[in-house]
This record gives C-alpha cells, structure tokens and sequence, in this order.
C-alpha cells in the first residue's frame, strides 16, 4: 500500500510540474522586443497576404463600437505603407493621454489594438500581446492617413440602417 501511494505521490507531483516548461513558457516573456515596429511588421504581414479582417472603431467617450464599411478599411494598408523607421517612438512623454478612440482590427485568429490618442501620436499590439506596444508619430504621414482624422470621420457619419 505505501509503495502504491509513493507511486501516486511521485506521478502527481510530476504531472503538476509538467505544465510549467521553462523552455516555451506562454505567458512569462523573458525575452526583448526585436524592434520598436515588430507588432506593426506582423499587422502589415496579415495585410499584405490578403487575409481578410474587420476593422471598428470604438468611441471612448460614448462607448460606442462602429464597425466601418469594407470601402473603408484601406486606410490600414496605406497607413502601415507610409510608416518609415523615424515614425516609431521607444517611448513617448505624453504617458497621461487618455485614447478618444480605439481601432479594432479582428482577423480570424488574431486581434490587433490602435489606441487613437490625437492627431499626433498612435499605439499599436495585439490584444494579448507580450511586448510593450509600438509608439507611432503620425507627424509624417499625409493626412488622408491620419487615424485620428479617420475616427473622426467614422464617427461623424450617420447611422446606417439595417432595413
């Protein structure tokens, strides 16, 4: 019987260690960010092969989700087009901001976050990201691709009606 229960003890307790693998840990990230653009790269991979998504926009202030018409959802390929290097922030001195919008971008598997804070100053991640999110300053990009003028014009539009 002491054998039998030795055994029991001895498969429990290497049952219960085996969950915590220190070789691909999920959810403890030891490791660096590669770049200040990595989370920006892997949107622009999805984009690029042509996996489809849709794209919201939610309204913080009267929490409020709009999900934006298929004729509208370029504007996250162009905008992730006209990125260049100097655009991304390793870290920015506006930390106080309160986002007005958030974009949602849902592909099947996966969920990307812009967090709309002005005119100037965007960040983006996935929704269960392990890294800090990427800074980016939209001070160089044309202002067709600026994405706070684009919540805002999401927002202004009338309602549509399902009818």
């Amino acid at each position: 019987m002491k054998k039998l229960s030795f055994i029991s003890l001895i498969m429990l307790v290497y049952l219960l260690l085996n969950g915590c693998g220190l070789f691909s840990p999920k959810y403890i990230n030891l490791s660096e960010k590669a770049n200040n653009h990595y989370y920006t790269d892997e949107l622009h991979k999805k984009i690029l092969s042509n996996e489809n998504f849709t794209l919201y926009v939610f309204d913080k202030n009267l929490y409020k989700e709009i999900k934006v018409n298929d004729d509208e959802i370029s504007i996250i390929e162009n905008f992730t087009n006209h990125l260049i290097n100097t655009d991304y922030l390793d870290s920015t001195e506006e930390s106080n901001l309160k986002e007005p919008f958030r974009i949602k971008i849902v592909f099947k598997d996966e969920t990307f976050l812009i967090k709309v804070f002005n005119s100037k100053l965007v960040t983006l991640s996935p929704w269960d990201g392990n890294y800090k999110e990427d800074i980016i300053s939209m001070d160089n990009l044309p202002l067709g691709y600026n994405l706070y003028d684009f919540c805002l014009h999401i927002h202004s539009k009338p309602i549509e009606s399902n009818s």
